[in-house]
């Protein structure tokens, strides 16, 4: 490989001489970057341009396994995914079992009644253990927590028994 830059140096320009050193063009280096954990440091306070590598975390990097290196950049976009997609379902589900437990408030058939209890009471028991793992905006949070009790206020109404938490 070609001499790479010495240790820490700071450069406008290092994300072409990272490229060059890898043999990659700079939107490849940008991407092992970003999705497979190429240590790049991007110091505070300079531009987005400027770039900060070692020649030994490149080398370690270059010849580490796929599978290990790619593991820790795909986990940490998975979970990223996951908790946006997970956030969505928790808003989603708890709307929808609301929309059960005002069919089940209107409901005269009593077994389409209980039917509709049951499926908006689980979907509660299922937000509030999920939520607890799932990283939510302040806003989310909040809508989340005021669907969350005008449903439990519901679910009351319609003879569901709630234990105190203490």
């Amino acid at each position: 490989m070609p001499e790479a830059p010495s240790r820490f140096e700071i450069s406008e320009r290092l994300e072409r001489d990272i490229a060059n050193y890898l043999g990659k063009g700079v939107r490849t280096v940008q991407r092992y970057e970003r999705e497979m954990g190429l240590p790049i440091h991007r110091p505070a306070g300079k531009s987005s341009a400027a770039v900060v590598a070692t020649r030994t975390e490149l080398e370690e990097w270059a010849t580490a396994p796929r599978s290990r290196m790619d593991s820790v950049a795909k986990r940490r976009a998975l979970e990223s995914r996951t908790n946006k997609l997970r956030a969505g379902f928790l808003q989603v589900d708890c709307e929808i079992a609301l929309t059960f437990a005002s069919i089940a408030s209107g409901a005269s058939n009593q077994e389409t009644r209980r039917r509709t209890i049951e499926i908006a009471r689980k979907a509660y028991d299922t937000i509030v253990r999920l939520r607890k793992d799932t990283g939510l905006s302040d806003a989310q949070a909040d809508k989340l927590e005021a669907d969350l009790l005008r449903l439990k206020n519901e679910l009351q109404t319609l003879g569901q028994k709630f234990q105190s938490v203490p």
